[in-house]
């Protein structure tokens, strides 16, 4: 996928809704951490990051009042954010979108268990699409939403722990938690030194 390609689906994304686009930029780092901890090849890596970058653009079709709704959501309303995977495939096909982001998109809402989107389950699921979805819920879980406040850290982490084998492949979490781990001390260490320095 190109990059100016990328950059004009952010730009319609940062001025249709500045929440999904900052929560794309969160969900891509997280899930191109996940694919280098998990050792995937770097072609592999990218595309990941690339489809996680675009894996919400089909919330471009979704009004801001459903997006940004502080009370619970009607089922009819339910429906039209659980279209928003299809709709952004639909979206990007219409460019030069390789498959294999295509189908990142397409499923990143599938579960482990095979209670997501499109019933899919277990390693039928493509590996990037099932590190997207753990990158998704851990970073829609740590981050303020209109109709939530973000969960500490440590709820976010039981919840990741407690869904393994259910929402999420099993043995993604084990890396995932390797991986926080180690951001978290890069981010102290980082932070002591500004500390010093200052």
């Amino acid at each position: 996928m190109e990059w100016q390609e990328i950059k004009f689906w952010l730009g319609r994304l940062a001025a249709h809704s500045p929440f999904t686009y900052r929560h794309s930029l969160g969900v891509a780092a997280l899930a191109l951490n996940l694919a280098q901890t998990c050792g995937l090849e770097t072609n592999n890596c990218q595309a990941i990051y690339e489809g996680a970058l675009v894996h919400d653009v089909g919330k471009l079709t979704i009004t801001s009042s459903i997006l940004n709704k502080k009370t619970p959501l009607t089922p009819e309303e339910w429906q039209v954010i659980r279209n928003h995977a299809r709709a952004g495939v639909k979206l990007l096909a219409s460019t030069s979108t390789n498959r294999m982001v295509l189908e990142l998109v397409a499923y990143h809402h599938e579960r482990w268990d095979g209670r997501g989107y499109n019933g899919i389950k277990d390693v039928h699921i493509p590996l990037g699409a099932r590190i997207i979805a753990l990158a998704d819920a851990f970073e829609a879980m740590t981050s303020s939403r209109p109709y939530q406040q973000p969960r500490p850290l440590t709820a976010a982490l039981k919840e990741v722990e407690d869904n393994a084998g259910t929402q999420f492949d099993p043995e993604l979490v084990p890396a995932f938690f390797t991986m926080i781990l180690r951001l978290l001390k890069k981010n102290n260490r980082l932070a002591s030194q500004r500390g010093f320095e200052n």
